[in-house]
């Protein structure tokens, strides 16, 4: 089964920055396409589709003791849920 990954493409191109030296952690960056989703009213995956689409996008998941982020994707300040 393909889920749908426009909408993570939209939550990408207006919300976050794509460098090779950026990196955010997964729960925020999650949380932030959550809030972002409800703003605009689309609807939201799961945290492990969400996995799956964001490393289909090409950004690299990195799971270490304590701490787990992407590699290659951070959030623009004014999208960054506090």
């Amino acid at each position: 089964m393909k889920k749908t990954t426009k909408p993570l493409s939209k939550f990408v191109k207006r919300c976050c920055l794509v460098a090779a030296n950026a990196r955010y952690p997964a729960l925020e960056l999650y949380l932030t396409y959550v809030n972002w989703c409800l703003n605009v009213g689309a609807g939201i995956h799961d945290q492990f589709s969400f996995l799956e689409m964001i490393e289909a996008h090409g950004f690299t998941y990195h799971q270490r003791k304590g701490s787990s982020y992407f590699e290659g994707i951070t959030v623009l300040p004014n999208y960054r849920v506090e």
